[in-house]
């Protein structure tokens, strides 16, 4: 269903019926007895989590499945057992998510008692706070950006359920509704991020965060030496978190990360023009360019290395440092992790 139809007026939380519990394992193809406890099983979580998923509109026609929607049916069933399920819409004026293979309709029925109970189960353990007080944790690990259920339509950014389309409205509760309401199917749409399966609920680790402020535009000057090498050292790598304040995270496309280098990785804090680095990026989801420039510089538009899945992105650069000794890093295309040793510098002036 399109978004600009929903959430008009206030309306109240759908009654949850079912509480969270441990993880239960269910028979594929059997529906689980009407009150039965059950919630989707994931791995552990430390404290850092995916920033809650606003509305992407539609911005093209692809009705093919994605990685997200799909992953999302499988652990569906594998909990619930098999109940239909729909991802892919023809294109159309719709703003569904739907066109574009990122959204999932389960087709769970509130006149169902147990299918009710597996839908309440399932929206409970997505807006459930975590073990760090995060409030809905599943919803913005998985990268949903809104649910409609029973009337009603639910937002992580916001936590609150509204009125769908004018559904809690009496004149509408006739059966003849039931799928303008939703009161036959759960609708869950993703945000690109979730769609592409990028978030923390199938990496385990969130998206690295860009940097609080610019690095300030350097001052270039000529340089006078020629390189000192070093022993390789690692200053950057962020599936451990090396390097980065946040911890352990991924570099998503277009995101900058900045990499202060002066005294570190034996590099002296002063008299540096340039640095070499051998930098890698690897566990790619996608193709992608690697870019490094100065910091606080324009960006390039070359590559120093190109990669995609299976296949690293490499290469050995030398990046000048200005006086803020900052080089910056970005991929653009895929996801993944970067890796980044200092094996030199040049001595002289900024440049």
């Amino acid at each position: 269903m399109g978004l600009f139809s929903a959430a008009r007026a206030a309306g109240t939380t759908p009654r949850v019926v079912a509480a969270l519990a441990t993880a239960v394992a269910v028979v594929v193809g059997a529906a689980p007895a009407h009150g039965a406890v059950a919630a989707p099983s994931s791995r552990t979580y430390g404290p850092l989590i995916d920033a809650a998923s606003g509305w992407e509109r539609e911005s093209t026609c692809s009705p093919t499945e994605k990685k997200g929607p799909r992953k999302l049916r499988t652990l569906l069933t594998r909990t619930y057992g098999v109940i239909p399920s729909n991802i892919v819409r023809p294109c159309s004026a719709a703003d569904s998510g739907h066109e574009e293979g990122r959204a999932l309709d389960w087709m769970v029925n509130v006149r169902d008692a147990g299918q009710k109970a597996s839908a309440e189960s399932f929206l409970a353990w997505l807006q459930a706070p975590d073990a760090y007080g995060s409030t809905a944790a599943m919803a913005r690990r998985l990268g949903i950006s809104y649910l409609i259920w029973n009337n009603q339509m639910w937002r992580p950014r916001d936590l609150a359920w509204t009125d769908y389309n004018g559904c809690t409205k009496p004149r509408m509760r006739w059966k003849k509704y039931d799928t303008t309401c939703h009161r036959n199917h759960v609708h869950v749409s993703f945000s690109w991020d979730g769609a592409l399966a990028r978030t923390s609920f199938w990496s385990g680790l969130v998206a690295c965060p860009p940097p609080l402020g610019d690095p300030g535009f350097p001052a270039l000057l000529p340089a006078v030496s020629g390189v000192v090498p070093l022993a390789p050292a690692r200053v950057l790598n962020t599936r451990s978190g090396l390097g980065l304040p946040s911890g352990a995270c991924r570099a998503h496309p277009d995101v900058r990360l900045d990499l202060p280098l002066l005294g570190v990785g034996g590099v002296p804090a002063s008299g540096v023009a340039a640095v070499t680095l051998s930098v890698r990026a690897t566990a790619l989801d996608a193709p992608a360019e690697l870019r490094a420039w100065t910091g606080g510089s324009a960006e390039p538009f070359d590559a120093v290395a190109v990669g995609g899945k299976g296949a690293p992105a490499v290469a050995n650069v030398t990046v000048p440092v200005g006086t803020t000794g900052v080089v910056s890093l970005e991929l653009a295309g895929g996801m993944g992790h970067l890796a980044v040793d200092v094996t030199g510098y040049v001595v002289g002036a900024a440049t």
